[in-house]
């Protein structure tokens, strides 16, 4: 926001929207397609597909009334985080990013938001699923950038490993050893805090050339697999299980199936998208972007 668009709006949505839209209608479709073809098993494999009509359609369209659970029929399962993001990216640009004391602001009424809620007994619903919640991680973000740049003492790279020691245990206290509870509450702003330190120190990190190109590719692949996870679980279900499966068998399929499709998605958003939003992030001259994954994550790399 600061430093590619200089608080340019303009730009600043439109290579947001580049980037979040596209695929999510691409995988919107074929799950709208999925539902009209075999309407009783997509019932079966999920409630949230079951009986559509034209106003929960219009929702999905819409994106951003996804981020209210209320509403239960979801084309896409991930379309709450993106409307969440989209909010998010919203603040930023009221100008919470322009400064670090706005973002210091920011961060303290996200801190009093999750503190409200645990004393109000409100419980883990409100405090993951309601999309101000997400203000605390948003900000905690924002910051970490500003202290950068104020060349303040950092996390160093040699932490980082001992961070993702810590971050698994405590992932392993929070889905086997300890309560619920531990998972909802110390846990999850553990994590949080793990989470941030990470960030930091991976900030400053300097792999070699061949790690960078793998971390791109891989990266190119998160969003495609965030997107299309559900409907390749469907996919797959109807394949070699049955439409209601479930189980590790299963999910360990639909894991590979989702990396599959996204190792097709990634690069065909990569010649069609990602030069546009390379010219109006940067003003650079549109060219066509190579298919093959590893000029992919290089271009994408240097971008």
């Amino acid at each position: 926001m600061n430093e590619v668009y200089a608080f340019d709006l303009k730009r600043f949505w439109i290579n947001r929207a580049l980037r979040l839209l596209p695929l999510y209608y691409v995988v919107l479709a074929a799950t709208l397609a999925a539902i009209l073809v075999l309407p009783a098993e997509t019932a079966r494999f999920s409630a949230h597909w079951a009986g559509p009509n034209f106003h929960d359609l219009c929702l999905n369209l819409l994106l951003l009334p996804m981020m209210n659970w209320e509403h239960g029929f979801r084309l896409v399962m991930a379309a709450w985080s993106v409307a969440v993001e989209i909010l998010m990216y919203a603040y930023l640009a009221f100008g919470f990013a322009r400064r670090k004391s706005y973002a210091t602001l920011l961060f303290a009424a996200a801190v009093a938001l999750h503190a409200l809620n645990i004393l109000g007994g409100d419980g883990w619903h409100t405090r993951y699923f309601d999309p101000h919640s997400a203000t605390l991680g948003f900000s905690i973000g924002v910051l970490i950038y500003f202290r950068r740049k104020e060349r303040r003492p950092r996390v160093p790279t040699r932490a980082i490993l001992p961070l993702l020691a810590l971050w698994l245990a405590n992932m392993v206290c929070g889905g086997w050893v300890l309560s619920d509870e531990y998972a909802r509450v110390e846990g999850f702003y553990l994590n949080t805090v793990i989470g941030a330190a990470l960030v930091a120190a991976l900030s400053d990190c300097r792999p070699a050339a061949a790690v960078r190109v793998v971390d791109g590719y891989l990266g190119e692949l998160a969003y495609p697999v965030f997107l299309c996870h559900w409907l390749a679980g469907f996919a797959v279900a109807m394949a070699f299980f049955a439409p209601d499966a479930r189980g590790p068998g299963f999910a360990l399929a639909a894991i590979l199936a989702s990396l599959a499709l996204a190792v097709f998605m990634a690069p065909l958003n990569g010649r069609c998208i990602e030069p546009l939003r390379r010219k109006i992030r940067r003003g650079e001259r549109v060219v066509t972007a190579p298919l093959s994954p590893e000029a992919g994550a290089q271009a994408a790399a240097r971008a």
